[in-house]
């Protein structure tokens, strides 16, 4: 790699109704299971123990069926084609650059042979060129005849045909098609065989075939060849981010030339790319409750086979362990090509690692103890140490925001070096490994991003009566929101509704079509299933019907996604119902602080609207306010603390002098709740009273409890400003 390309031509026409304002979208088909239409009909949503007879045609224990597992080859394939028609012609690297913060996904559609028609194939590919499909070799005169009367840009193709050879055919035959009158890119693509390795590989060889790095575009034999590969992709986004700013600052050749090495380390130490990690492994009591013992007994560790993960047009028909990895690494790749930056498959999650997260869980059901809560994060942390590489941590250094592919709530450990959780160092979301063929739908199933435009509408759904202690506790958090909220103008708008029964719930919804349902209700983990309680029902899924599902879903109650015991969830589940984002809380949560937490995250969204710039997703502005509550963890904690938080210092109370003069740039992401005690107890030492403040934060000490909410699905996707105020150089669909 080098500095070859920069200040280069546009190559790209972005006009009103140009082919390259459309997306391309494809189509992998497979058999439906027994005949049905619905190929994940029959994966575990596990809230009974499934049989060796019921379950022998989905993998264990992630769950896949191997109906949809033998779309794995096509999908594969088709993350090597071009997701836009921009892939195929010579792009500014100022907009590969930019293209990180829009998410520009393969559209896919994963579907059974016997719904390959008009009715599902219409409302997918509206907005999209339809332009191949992919399928098994005894689907393919079928799927002729389908895709010829339905319009596809090319033929559809056979497993077996698949090769390095048909590759570069699509990708002349795509361009011929859509665009003949632009030059193309002269450098080929071939298809990726280490799969363990395509989540950092692949989007760093699409990467360097734009950027003309021809050494680049090889992969490593699968003998070894992997020494290196993390640092060479990193210098590769290095690289990116120097060239797009040479680009976008215009500089001139000559110019750029004698800038280039010291733009290169500037850099260097400044930069950010978003990562995407995939970490395998279901909880010990998930297994238990969902396979029956002789089905436990085939579960073999992900990762385990003695040869690396190497694609093939058969790879469907390898081990349960096998299939599992390829769907799991396929996802990973699929959102790391997306975000254009780097993604990589972690080690599976140890079973002691599951079992000592859920004896934390379990410790918060009761009066949770903060020495005892140090004591059972510590030990979570040395049960899951062996995940941490050296490449690991180095990305996450390197990481703008962290999406995860697990059941297993990553951001609740210390990185090495770290002294707080990791989901308070950057932005971090879930993605839901089980089942695993949901994973894989909702992975290909790409929404379109949802765009506030500067103007939000929040519907607080109260579900708890006002003759629970609670219930009136929540109301006063929702009245202090509502009031800020009405004195700022129409930016805002929250309206809260009585919902005490599942209807109610439903009907306010359908009504008010909020971007944020916030629903305040008890929570109930019982066995092996989390829900809402709404009036006398417990809810799993609240069946918000299609269309009316919010983009987001904020669930203001107590342990309504814990991880440690594998249990199906509502977060998990709106998912399917629609929604986009979904917040949930791993373990109970006191009404008070989550009161706090609910109302700071409302005014930071006001303060965006109001002031736009320093938020540009609803991840964000999450983030921002989970970390920064780390000094209401800690002043929440005793009534001293509280009592002293709100002593007058001078002619300012202590909590707000830390918030607006002395934390300022002293606060770093990953000793958060390390330097906020330092702050704090330096305020301490100027009245005179450090020594008794210190002893405080040890006696009776404080929970993190803000570190136990979670974001499941795409908070990224949800901009609160015009996405096009932030990319002005080009226009593409987001």
């Amino acid at each position: 790699m080098d500095k070859q390309r920069f200040a280069r031509g546009e190559g790209v026409i972005m006009g009103a109704g140009s082919p390259f304002e459309r997306p391309l979208g494809y189509v992998v088909l497979c058999r439906a299971e027994n005949g049905g239409t619905n190929p994940a009909a029959r994966s575990p949503l596990t809230t009974e123990q499934l049989d060796e007879a019921a379950n022998r045609d989905v993998t264990v224990p992630h769950g896949i069926s191997r109906a949809a597992a033998a779309a794995l080859p096509g999908l594969w394939y088709t993350l090597h084609l071009p997701s836009t028609l921009s892939d195929l012609v010579d792009t500014p690297a100022r907009i590969l650059k930019a293209a990180q913060q829009l998410k520009l996904d393969h559209h896919i559609l994963l579907l059974p042979i016997d719904v390959f028609d008009a009715r599902y194939v219409d409302g997918f590919f509206r907005g999209l060129h339809r332009t191949l499909v992919v399928c098994p070799d005894d689907l393919l005169e079928e799927a002729r005849q389908r895709s010829k009367a339905m319009n596809f840009a090319l033929p559809p193709v056979g497993y077996a045909a698949l090769s390095d050879e048909i590759l570069t055919a699509h990708w002349k035959a795509i361009h011929h098609h859509f665009i003949p009158d632009s030059e193309p890119l002269s450098n080929v693509l071939t298809l990726t065989r280490r799969l363990d390795l395509a989540p950092v590989l692949l989007p760093h060889r699409r990467l360097a075939r734009q950027m003309g790095w021809a050494s680049d575009l090889a992969e490593p034999s699968p003998d070894n060849g992997a020494d290196g590969l993390v640092l060479r992709a990193v210098h590769g986004q290095i690289l990116l981010a120097t060239i797009s700013r040479l680009e976008s600052e215009e500089t001139p050749r000559e110019v750029a030339e004698q800038r280039f090495e010291s733009t290169l380390d500037e850099e260097a130490r400044s930069l950010r790319f978003p990562l995407t990690l995939a970490l395998p492994g279901v909880a010990v009591a998930y297994s238990r409750t969902a396979y029956s013992s002789e089905l436990r007994s085939q579960i073999s560790p992900l990762s385990s086979e003695v040869e690396p993960n190497v694609w093939s047009v058969s790879l469907h028909e390898r081990s349960d362990s096998a299939v599992e990895d390829a769907a799991i690494e396929f996802a990973a790749t699929h959102h790391a090509v997306a975000t254009n930056g780097l993604g990589l498959m972690m080690p599976p999650v140890p079973r002691d690692a599951f079992v000592a997260l859920a004896e934390l869980e379990r410790h918060f059901i009761g009066n949770e103890n903060p020495a005892s809560v140090r004591s059972l994060m510590a030990r979570l942390d040395a049960a899951a140490s062996s995940i941490w590489s050296e490449d690991v941590v180095e990305l996450i250094k390197r990481a703008s925001q962290l999406t995860v592919f697990s059941n297993f709530p990553l951001g609740l450990l210390t990185l090495p070096g770290d002294t707080s959780p990791l989901t308070a160092r950057l932005p971090l979301t879930y993605r839901p490994l089980t089942p695993l063929i949901r994973t894989l739908q909702h992975e290909t199933d790409t929404p379109s991003s949802v765009n506030l435009n500067g103007r939000v509408r929040v519907l607080i759904a109260e579900c708890i009566p006002t003759s629970d202690p609670v219930g009136r506790l929540s109301r006063q958090g929702w009245k202090v929101a509502k009031e800020a909220a009405q004195a700022a103008g129409d930016a805002l708008k929250i309206d809260e509704n009585e919902t005490l029964t599942p209807d109610a719930l439903r009907h306010a919804v359908a009504e008010y079509r909020p971007d944020f349902l916030i629903i305040s209700a008890h929570g109930s983990f019982r066995g092996n299933v989390s829900g809402l309680v709404i009036g006398d029902e417990l809810c799993l899924e609240l069946g918000l019907g299609p269309g009316n599902a919010p983009p987001v879903v904020m669930l203001s109650a107590c342990h309504v996604a814990p991880r440690g015991a594998g249990a199906v969830s509502v977060t998990d589940l709106l998912l399917r119902e629609g929604v986009l984002a979904v917040l949930g809380t791993q373990v109970p949560v006191r009404v008070d602080r989550n009161a706090m937490l609910m109302v700071r995250f409302l005014a930071n969204v006001l303060e965006e609207l109001k002031h736009p710039g320093q938020f540009a997703t609803l991840l964000d502005v999450w983030h921002h306010v989970q970390a920064s509550n780390a000094v209401n963890d800690i002043l929440g904690a005793s009534r001293s603390l509280q009592n002293w938080a709100m002593k007058d210092r001078g002619s300012i109370p202590v909590l707000t002098d830390f918030m607006m003069n002395r934390s300022k740039g002293r606060l770093r992401r990953g000793r958060i709740y390390e330097d906020t005690e330092r702050v704090l107890a330096e305020i301490a030492d100027d009245m005179g009273m450090g020594s008794k403040v210190r002893n405080w934060f040890r006696r009776p000490g404080y929970v993190p409890e803000s570190m136990f909410y979670l974001f499941v699905g795409r908070p990224e996707r949800v901009h609160l400003g015009h996405v096009a105020n932030r990319v002005k150089s080009y226009r593409l669909r987001p």
